[in-house]
Formats: structure tokens, sequence, C-alpha cells
């Protein structure tokens, strides 16, 4: 029987790539609250009722960073949930709709579930991994709330642009959120498959400058060669 105890975020260490996308959604957020025209309003978001009453206490019992805690709810949901049904989108409006009510008010715009299913084969091996001892309570919380946080971070980069802004940024920006994000060594074949609008050419360009500037190691060589952070 799986418990709903979300007490270990309280105290947990976070890697630095977390960090890093924690430091980088926050700061989203306080660029949009200066750039917003629109008046602050509360977004109300009714859990389905077939969620377990513990699940819903433990969420209200939490006190820890909003970022951390939804995915770890989200995951919960889809778990609990019979797989089908809508679960995924209700699970996703959800969680956009609590990260709405803690603060994060960019969330409303993001279209969380479309860059699911842009990513989703790592959205998957992310969630697979995240839950394969679930119902024991040996959640690997951690692979979903990267995941997560990096699909969030990929909604606020896939903002229209200027027309003087290169394409190539956003491009670049969702290359480094996959391989960042990945806990494994990555391919340029895996991040080729994940991302099909991007060009060959423009992942190994894209590898290479990550390469160069220690963010990212090369394991292997020739058609052998992973890439994993540094």
């Amino acid at each position: 029987m799986h418990k709903y105890d979300y007490s270990f975020l309280e105290n947990f260490p976070l890697p630095e790539n977390l960090k890093g996308l924690l430091a980088c959604l926050k700061g989203m957020q306080e660029k949009y609250e200066r750039e917003a025209r629109e008046p602050r309003q509360k977004v109300k978001s009714e859990p389905p009722a077939a969620l377990p009453e513990q699940l819903l206490a433990a969420y209200g019992a939490s006190g820890a960073e909003p970022l951390l805690l939804v995915p770890c709810v989200a995951l919960d949901m889809l778990c609990s949930l019979p797989e089908g049904e809508g679960s995924m989108h209700a699970a996703i409006e959800l969680a956009l709709g609590l990260l709405c009510q803690s603060g994060y008010t960019m969330c409303r715009h993001f279209p969380l579930e479309e860059m699911i299913c842009r990513y989703l084969y790592f959205y998957r091996r992310a969630f697979d991994r995240a839950k394969s001892h679930w119902e024991q309570n040996g959640s690997e919380y951690l692979y979903y709330i990267e995941m997560f946080l990096s699909l969030l971070y990929l909604c606020g980069q896939d903002k229209p642009k200027a027309p003087a802004a290169p394409r190539r940024s956003t491009k670049r920006a969702a290359i480094e959120a996959l391989v960042l994000g990945s806990e494994v060594p990555i391919s340029k074949a895996e991040i080729c498959a994940a991302l099909p609008d991007v060009s060959p050419t423009t992942v190994e360009a894209a590898l290479g400058a990550m390469v160069r500037s220690g963010s990212v190691r090369k394991v292997g060589a020739a058609r052998a060669a992973r890439y994993i952070r540094a």
C-alpha cells in the first residue's frame, strides 16, 4: 500500500541541475510579474473526486517548495488513477492549477501537455523509472521532478520570440534541457529522436558547445559517444 508522505522534501538534497532549473523558473515568474498587464487572480483547480484523501491531506500539510511538491503530487495522482480515461490531462490540469495557486501564475499559459507529447520518449522514461516501485513506497520522485521542471522550463522558453531573435536559440535551449536533465548518458541519436524538428547539425553544434563550456562531458567516441552533465 502506497503512503502519501512529502515530508522528505523539507530536507531534500538538490543536485546542481535541479537548483539551476528552480532558479530559472523563479526568474521567469518574476519577469512575468513585471511584464504582465493583467491583474493577479487565483486560478481554482478542483481535484478529481477519485483522488485518495491521503494524497490531498499530504499536499495540504506540506510546506515544501511548490515546484518540488506539485510534481510529486502529479506523479502520485497518475499512479493512483486508472491509466487512460483522461488521467494524464487531469493530472496536468491539476498540477498547473496548483502552481498558479501557489504564486506561479505564469503556468496558466504553459502548454505542458503539448510539451509532454513533444518529448514523450524522455517523459515516459522518467515516469517509468519514478513509478517502478510506487506501491511499495519506493518512488524515485527525483526522476519525475527533473523531467517536470525541465518541461516547465521549455514551456517558458517556447514563447513566441521577436522577429530578430534566431530560432536556433530555442532549439539550443531544448537540447540543453534534455542533456542536462538526463540522469544517464544520452546519445546524439536519442536527442534527434526526441527533437524531430531539430537538425543533426544543430544537435552536434549544441553538444560541442556544451562540452567546450564544461557543462557536459563526452563519454565514448564515434557512434558510441554519449553525453552527460559534468
